[in-house]
């Protein structure tokens, strides 16, 4: 078989009423990459292990210090066209919170205690010459360029780099910021048209307000699924969190749940039937990045959530250990191990394109003009690129003890990157719900 199958179970509390066609919570399905295979309704559907299991503990989790500071250059210059960053809306902007950050953050004990153990002191016959011509340093930073960018899928940036600020994420939540027209038109569409694998050569514009995964390999059809969740789960936040004006302009404004936003994205009635799928594909990232976060998780070592503060820390991993365990007996939903078999050229080049594509899109996030929907969109595709390099990672081979080609590791950043990636989807997913009651009670 030319094409190899990806198996995704999917049990969703979530398919179309037929009185109404609302999404109901009635019913459950089990869908894989364009193909429907028949499963039996569980009491763990998705939207149960979601909002009643695992919601508030992430929540929880990302109201931590270790969790609500991500480190990031938000003055990266756009790398496809000229970029303006001009929002009018005073949403759109956030600040650094440098000094705000917890020391332990910045420098952890661990750090210092390995630092403060390397002394500066050498033997007087023979000192260690630590000098390196230009020529030299150059060629190490290309050595070590490449060795970084083997299994990467998406920009990630130098946390030692003096350009990289800290900003806290709870105060900066992901909303309406009032950004919109042809600078945010242009950043999806270069995601979808110019930076996406395409199904046949006839791509045009139609394909981007109704895309379809059919003619694509099942490699390709899960690239595009993932970027068909983020953008629903963006859409759904945004819905979420929408500002009203105040009357004539005066006082402040106040936010609300935008129905007719939700409705007409993702209605069947009001989306030629494509509204049904983008929310399937809203679940399908969820599941891929709980499975990531299963996977890696002997990897989260304490030394990631130290802030310091020795009884906080123990709390966070305590509550980290209750996700694993929610995520464990909830089972596993996604197999990436039939994705890129094989060791041939074809699949090779497969897996590279597939990387490739998605750190484009990851560089594309800097196009954004907005201050705080560039920051969510980083962070995001961010989270996302972290979990598809845990999932595509030779795990089994180090936890084995046998040796894998390249040693497996994640920066702070990655982590922090990858929960609040699941956490923003874990609550688009519990909007759904929301949205669904406030559409049958209308």
């Amino acid at each position: 078989m030319e094409h190899l199958l990806l198996f995704v179970i999917v049990l969703l509390n979530l398919e179309l009423a037929s009185s109404d066609q609302v999404l109901s919570s009635d019913a459950c399905f089990c869908h894989s990459l364009g193909e429907l295979h028949s499963c039996e309704c569980s009491e763990k559907s998705v939207d149960v292990f979601n909002n009643v299991h695992i919601h508030g503990l992430l929540i929880k989790l990302l109201k931590k210090d270790c969790f609500r500071y991500y480190k990031t250059d938000m003055e990266k210059d756009c790398p496809f066209w000229q970029s303006n960053r001009y929002c009018t809306s005073r949403e759109c902007g956030i600040e650094n919170c440098d000094d705000e950050v917890p020391l332990a953050l910045k420098y952890t004990k661990y750090q210092d205690a390995y630092r403060s153990s390397r002394c500066d002191e050498s033997n007087e016959i023979d000192p260690l010459d630590k000098t390196i011509t230009a020529g030299q340093r150059k060629k190490l930073e290309q050595w070590t360029e490449h060795d970084e960018r083997l299994d990467v899928y998406c920009d990630v940036e130098d946390e030692s780099s003096e350009k990289l600020h800290y900003v806290d994420l709870v105060r900066n939540p992901e909303r309406y910021t009032g950004y919109k027209g042809n600078s945010a038109q242009r950043v999806w569409k270069c995601i979808y048209e110019e930076n996406c694998f395409k199904p046949d050569p006839k791509f045009d514009k139609e394909y981007l307000i109704y895309p379809n995964i059919r003619g694509m390999c099942s490699e390709k059809r899960m690239f595009y699924r993932i970027i068909s969740g983020l953008h629903t789960s963006i859409s759904i936040s945004i819905a979420a969190n929408s500002y009203r004006p105040a009357p004539g302009g005066f006082g402040e404004g106040e936010w609300f749940r935008n129905v007719d936003m939700f409705k007409y994205r993702f209605l069947p009635e009001y989306t030629k039937n494509e509204g049904p799928e983008r929310l399937k594909n809203l679940y399908f990232v969820f599941l891929l990045e709980m499975r990531a976060l299963q996977k890696v998780a002997p990897y989260l070592h304490h030394t990631l959530f130290y802030t310091g503060n020795d009884d906080d820390d123990m709390d966070t991993m305590d509550d980290i250990k209750r996700l694993i365990d929610e995520i464990d007996a909830f089972g596993s939903t996604f197999s990436e191990a039939k994705l890129f078999q094989g060791t041939g050229l074809k699949t090779r080049i497969l897996k590279e394109e597939f990387r490739l594509h998605f750190l484009n899109i990851s560089r594309i996030m800097d196009c954004v003009d907005c201050d705080k929907c560039r920051l969510w969109g980083k962070l995001q595709t961010h989270g996302i690129g972290t979990a598809l390099k845990i999932l595509f990672a030779d795990l089994t081979s180090e936890q084995s003890g046998t040796r894998p080609k390249k040693k497996f590791q994640l920066q702070r950043n990655d982590v922090v990157a990858l929960f609040n990636s699941i956490g923003r989807f874990s609550s688009s997913i519990r909007e759904v719900a929301e949205f669904q009651k406030l559409l049958q009670s209308s």
